[in-house]
């Protein structure tokens, strides 16, 4: 355990500083469709949002696993593909405790407990303020649910186990990050055909 957080405290920093900074982005989105009252945009803003989280969280999470790469290749580090769901859940530990917190309060009938850290959930990710406000289930929105506080961390922590995945074995979800060689180390058109048909045969 001691020798996993020294390795990996870091990267569970960063990505609880990416929660932090795009729920800023999408608290301050979320406040001004509601101040235009525009539920339509309140949920579109949300969820690019999410997304760009999303995005950052598995950059943090492909890096890690390419910074393991080389030495699981070579047997040196063992091969563990479920790192990056562990150092997520690091990341999202403030998430939990506030959602048992939420829990407790809502369960036990204290409201008082279940709203500060409600309110305080609601800001640590704000991001996903506006389809907890929009999405009604019954006559109640979303943010009125004590489970919903822990469905909405199991994005965050796919990405960031696939996101590791992916950079371990050196995948790419697409050509972003991926550096292009200098035109003088690029291989010829007849390089590429004779690579493609050793491929084939």
């Amino acid at each position: 355990m001691k020798a996993f957080l020294e390795r990996y405290s870091y990267d569970s920093v960063r990505l609880l500083l990416n929660q932090i900074a795009i729920s800023m982005f999408g608290f301050a989105l979320a406040m001004t469709a509601q101040r235009a009252e525009n539920d339509t945009l309140l949920t579109v803003t949300s969820i690019a949002s999410i997304l760009f989280y999303l995005a950052l969280e598995y950059g943090v999470a492909w890096k890690m696993g390419s910074n393991d790469r080389v030495g699981i290749q070579y047997g040196k580090r063992p091969w563990r593909p479920l790192t990056g769901l562990w150092v997520a859940l690091l990341a999202n530990s403030i998430n939990y405790i506030l959602a048992i917190l939420i829990t407790i309060g809502t369960l036990g009938n204290i409201p008082a407990l279940a709203a500060i850290p409600r309110t305080i959930a609601l800001l640590a990710q704000g991001m996903y303020m506006g389809i907890l406000a929009t999405v009604e289930i019954g006559d109640a929105a979303l943010n009125n649910f004590w489970w919903i506080y822990f469905l909405i961390t199991i994005p965050a922590l796919h990405i960031s186990l696939v996101g590791y995945i992916t950079g371990a074995k050196d995948l790419h979800l697409t050509s972003m990050g991926i550096p292009e060689l200098p035109e003088s180390d690029r291989p010829s058109k007849a390089e590429r055909k004779a690579a493609k048909k050793n491929k084939k045969n």
